[in-house]
């Protein structure tokens, strides 16, 4: 991206020229000759389709474009890349706005034609004479402003038996937010990464506190995978919100390794894309606030009674302002709630543990920890009434 295209881009944060400017690593006097430039000569845009990848044996195309305006509907995206809706279905889009203008990309398969049914003719020709019914108006998405939570704890790399995690893993994140994406107006996504992202701590496949464990990977080939999945599914997410928070949690299993993948990940990503922030300090507790809800992370491995009164002595502030409390946590790979109740949901808290889409190595077989399910889930909030959604994708 051209340094126009930054300086045009940073109109939209809509702070002050010292900020941007030091934001973009130039200085004040060249930040406010090129903001003159890009004012004086805005981009000019003309709507246009620029690839059409037609699959026919999977009966599948992908169309891009470039739009004057933000598409919001399934409607618009049809006008704007002149889908026939005759021979093709709408089945996924997404839009991000560009220095030239908004590109659009969509998913189309084709329409297959039905055979010819008499019994279908001879019942459409049918027509008693019934109470006629209203026509039913269904929203397309939600348009109140949403939060989505995705924390992908227990992943696991380099364990026996787990070498397809990363297909898993792949399909979970696809599957979850396109479906909340389709349903729901997503200002942001908070990705949870770490929390026993490898298996092993040492190259002798220990975990941190030296415990020997179950391993069908190196620790190196298990650290580069693990990267690559999480780098993907990065560059995957931030196409379908305004912003992505990601927050690092530490495992049990991976306290240093994690913490560096996470480290050097979050620097892949420097001076890149200013929608994405990493949140790679090393913390046991993470409290994310959107709004009227309070995010908590943390792996799991300590279980405490207390753990409400924990989160409300460290983050006094968050707390007392927010109605609506989570805390999200992995370890036991498997799905539990546990709320705390006083007088009325808003003086609450729950605590969340999560599934995990890993496998089961001859360790959980022999201590008879058998029987979870291998999910992923993907919460959706609105930022003032808290939980709307829960999407579920299962292996």
């Amino acid at each position: 991206m051209s340094l126009h295209s930054k300086v045009y881009g940073s109109l939209k944060w809509k702070r002050s020229i010292e900020y941007c400017a030091s934001k973009l690593g130039i200085s004040q006097e060249e930040y406010k000759k090129i903001k003159a430039e890009v004012l004086k000569s805005p981009p000019k845009v003309s709507e246009k389709i620029i690839e059409w990848k037609e699959n026919i044996e999977a009966g599948t195309a992908e169309i891009k474009g470039i739009a004057v305006r933000e598409p919001r509907t399934a409607k618009d995206i049809i006008e704007l890349l002149k889908i026939d809706t005759t021979k093709w279905k709408l089945s996924s889009y997404w839009n991000k706005e560009t220095y030239s203008g908004w590109m659009v990309s969509a998913m189309v398969t084709a329409i297959k034609p039905e055979p010819k049914d008499v019994l279908a003719e001879v019942i459409a020709n049918f027509k008693p004479e019934y109470q006629p019914v209203g026509e039913v108006f269904i929203n397309q998405k939600f348009d109140r402003e949403c939060v989505a939570i995705l924390s992908t704890q227990d992943l696991h790399f380099g364990k026996e038996d787990n070498q397809w995690i990363f297909h898993h893993f792949k399909q979970a994140v696809i599957n979850l937010v396109q479906r909340a994406f389709m349903s729901h107006k997503l200002h942001k996504i908070i990705y949870v990464i770490g929390g026993d992202l490898l298996n092993m701590d040492t190259f002798s496949g220990a975990t941190t506190s030296g415990t020997p464990v179950d391993n069908g990977q190196r620790a190196q080939y298990a650290y580069k995978e693990a990267f690559d999945a999480l780098y993907w599914s990065i560059n995957y997410l931030k196409q379908f919100c305004e912003n992505l928070h990601v927050v690092y949690v530490p495992g049990n299993h991976d306290r240093l390794s994690s913490y560096h993948l996470a480290h050097a990940l979050s620097k892949c990503f420097d001076n890149e894309d200013y929608s994405i922030y990493f949140d790679v300090e090393y913390a046991e507790r993470k409290v994310v606030v959107c709004g009227h809800n309070f995010f908590a992370f943390e792996h799991g491995d300590v279980s405490k009674k207390n753990t409400p009164l924990v989160y409300a002595t460290e983050f006094p502030m968050s707390w007392g302002k927010t109605k609506y409390r989570t805390c999200y946590t992995g370890h036991f790979h498997s799905k539990k709630t546990t709320e705390f109740v006083s007088e009325n949901e808003h003086n609450g808290f729950a605590i969340k543990h999560l599934p995990s889409l890993c496998s089961t190595d001859y360790w959980h077989y022999h201590n008879k920890f058998v029987g979870s399910k291998r999910q992923a889930i993907m919460e959706v909030h609105d930022v003032e009434k808290g939980k709307v959604s829960e999407f579920i994708y299962t292996v």
